[in-house]
């Protein structure tokens, strides 16, 4: 039987007298020379979306979250009877890809870890775009099998939840990863073409679908799965399911009621909550979809189909529960970037050990990360308010700058609620130096980057007047403008390397670092708080 093997896992096997055929983590401390923690970088093009994520791995094969980017391609639509992506889908791929390359590198990442999954892999000219992202952007695309997608998702989805036997689905846009394990070891995968985006385009899922059309996609749903082999849950095993769709899925079934976690890593959904969501989002058009609260509003064309695809294999596999992993292949490639040689024998920590260095990467969360990456971002930001504000507003500038300086401790807690999370260790934390009034508006500035409201609590108080909260709008987008500029600058570039200006009406930002597909909503948010118009765009190095 081949086993993966990885160097940080053979590292850390050495050490400890651990099995060598676990992917990452041990029983044990940190004594002794170690590898972890380690940064990645990881670029996954889906057939519905392209992401980069840079993550921390940390001793015990826990995943931090550093910096992410996300671009809708729905590449599946982009492929023609002839089997071919055209040339939207390529061009997109690769706007995509270049972007992914400037944050990886502005983190000081040199590799990369690259793969394609189902639309490339049934696409026949990708080559076009692996050789594109190798000469043009430096990165290595991987079109990976359906074998090495299976063992990835695996690795990723299961290594933190507390479950020993039972069957993996991953479930993404154009196929579906069926993984069996037992005794935390993968026994047996499968890719079927069951993807969200897939059914959806198939059986005209997107736009208030005919009753009949769902049954089809249940009925083809259920006869894939059969034609495939695969069998009934045994007794005391485990159906977990992991992709866009289901952690989505989650997340509204979560909303209706009162729940007291928020992460959804570990969420338990019922069948019976998933055919009323089925009934309810069939009932809605595509637009009144969108609406719905915890919605993302790119999914709501797909989502029938994975809700779907999820429910049947639910019938199928004779169980009622469905388990929610929050992560999937790209943890597994940042735990694992190595390809697999075959899926037999991935083998995953012991639970205890898993959980005991959980404990213990937690208590050293708060490391110093990236240099001296929060005084540029304060720099840039304070560049933006002198430029904007004609060097007015200095008490309030400060607050910006302290802001975008302090930006990083959320992303030590928890990268995607990391203005929230900063806010509130700032309210809560003695800042020797700083008056109350000063503290409020460091917090207000970071909430009001978040897209939703103010608490009432930052909305009405003595320290922040209302003609301040009204500036407080405007600092906020400075902070998101200077996030967004140095997440793609590369580490040592100095912050007066970007320049701002205005030309009749219009504010100019130039960088040396952008792409044509970065920040596409800054625009909107920089018209809203300023009534003006900017245009960021890459000056020469």
């Amino acid at each position: 039987m081949t086993t993966i093997q990885t160097t940080d896992a053979a590292l850390a096997a050495e050490r400890t007298g651990a099995s060598p055929n676990t992917i990452v983590g041990h029983a044990g401390g940190h004594e002794g020379a170690s590898p972890f923690p380690r940064y990645t970088a990881v670029i996954d093009v889906g057939s519905g979306s392209a992401r980069a994520v840079v993550m921390q791995v940390n001793h015990g094969g826990g995943i931090e979250i550093v910096a992410q980017q996300r671009v809708t391609l729905n590449l599946m639509s982009h492929v023609g009877s002839d089997g071919y992506l055209d040339e939207q889908g390529l061009a997109s791929a690769l706007d995509a890809l270049e972007d992914f390359a400037l944050v990886a590198r502005a983190y000081g990442i040199e590799t990369i870890h690259a793969v394609g999954t189902a639309a490339l892999r049934e696409s026949g000219n990708a080559q076009q775009i692996t050789v594109a992202a190798e000469h043009r952007f430096g990165v290595p695309l991987r079109i990976i099998d359906g074998s090495d997608e299976a063992a990835y998702c695996f690795v990723g989805a299961i290594h933190g939840l507390g479950t020993q036997d039972g069957l993996l689905a991953d479930i993404g846009g154009g196929s579906t990863e069926v993984v069996q394990f037992r005794d935390r070891k993968l026994r047996s995968s499968l890719s079927l073409p069951l993807g969200s985006l897939r059914i959806a385009n198939q059986f005209d899922l997107g736009d208030r679908p005919e009753a009949e059309s769902v049954q089809a996609a249940y009925d083809y749903v259920r006869a894939v799965l059969t034609n495939a082999g695969v069998e009934p849950l045994p007794d005391g095993a485990t159906l977990v399911g992991s992709g866009g769709s289901v952690r989505l899925l989650s997340r509204l079934d979560r909303l209706r009621e009162p729940y007291p976690i928020i992460k959804l890593h570990g969420y338990e959904i019922r069948a019976s909550a998933l055919v009323e969501q089925i009934e309810q989002l069939a009932a809605m058009s595509r637009i009144d979809r969108a609406s719905i609260p915890g919605m993302n509003p790119e999914r709501s064309h797909s989502i029938i189909g994975g809700a779907v695809v999820a429910h049947a294999l639910m019938q199928h596999l004779e169980t009622d529960r469905l388990l929610v992993s929050g992560q999937g292949l790209r943890e597994g490639l940042a735990r694992h970037p190595e390809p697999p040689s075959t899926c037999e024998g991935v083998q995953l920590p012991p639970l205890e050990s898993v959980r005991s260095e959980s404990l213990a990467d937690l208590v050293g969360r708060f490391a110093d990360r990236f240099g001296q990456r929060g005084e540029r971002r304060a720099d840039l930001a304070g560049r933006i308010a002198d430029a904007v504000w004609s060097g007015g507003n200095r008490q309030l500038a400060n607050s910006l700058r302290c802001a975008a300086r302090l930006l990083d401790i959320g992303n030590a807690v928890d990268y995607y609620n990391r203005l929230n999370r900063t806010a509130s260790i700032i309210v809560r934390t003695d800042l020797p130096g700083f008056t109350h009034a000063e503290s409020a508006q460091i917090a207000t500035t970071l909430l009001a980057a978040e897209s939703g409201p103010l608490p009432r609590r930052f909305r009405q108080n003595r320290l922040v007047s209302p003609a301040e909260l009204r500036l407080v709008d405007q600092a906020a987008v400075m902070l998101l403008t200077a996030d967004e500029l140095d997440g793609r600058m590369p580490k040592g570039m100095a912050a007066n390397a970007v320049t701002i200006g205005r030309e009749e009406g219009t504010w100019r930002i130039a960088t040396p670092s952008w792409s044509a597909v970065a920040a596409p909503s800054l625009p909107a948010k920089w018209k809203k708080a300023f009534a003006e118009d900017v245009r960021i765009e890459r000056s020469a190095p």
